[in-house]
């Protein structure tokens, strides 16, 4: 792959497992669905998204309970650009998922844009995105650069697959280089 000249970013991509964080991934990086055997990430994965000329290094780490504990992915964590979090919209429960957000929270400065991605928007009993923001995310997040989307990764009809995540993308890259910026002028 040739890479751009633009900045290339480092991004963490966090979430509980069976989020959609994979198949998020795989669209992004090869442009189609993901297969529906796609399977859960073990530890970690890299992916890297090409748009608009910019690079991002997508670091996709597992989801399951095991590795809850920040201590698997604090280096990700804490040398990333920007953090990109994931919630299964259609879930209602979200202990694990608010958990996961706050111990990242304690490892990222406040100035790291933050996208959480509210995927499965396709399913006809998902919360959209305005709940998760006046919910779930409005006191963690008060001080914090964050945005929300909702988003279908994978549908199995193959209709509404990667919808609204190239958007979502696309906006972060603006905040990640606007973040760049403001650190290289206090500098």
């Amino acid at each position: 792959m040739e890479l751009p000249s633009k900045t290339i970013y480092s991004v963490v991509l966090l979430g509980t497992s069976g989020v959609g964080k994979s198949s998020i991934a795989f669209y992004l990086e090869h442009g189609y669905p993901p297969p529906s055997n796609i399977r859960p990430t073990i530890a970690f994965g890299i992916s890297h998204v090409v748009l608009d000329g910019s690079v991002i290094s997508l670091i996709d780490v597992g989801g399951q309970r095991k590795f809850l504990d920040m201590r698997y992915h604090e280096r990700f964590v804490k040398n990333a650009d920007g953090l990109v979090f994931v919630i299964d919209s259609s879930r209602r429960d979200f202990k694990y998922d608010e958990q996961w957000l706050q111990d990242a929270l304690e490892l990222i400065s406040e100035n790291i844009p933050i996208l959480i991605i509210a995927n499965k928007q396709d399913l006809p009993n998902a919360l959209y995105p305005d709940f998760f923001k006046r919910h779930f995310l409005l006191q963690k997040l008060q001080k914090r650069n964050y945005f929300i989307f909702g988003t279908v990764a994978a549908d199995p009809g193959g209709i509404r697959s990667g919808e609204n995540l190239e958007s979502a993308f696309r906006y972060f890259i603006e905040q990640l280089e606007a973040s760049k910026q403001n650190i290289n002028y206090q500098k």
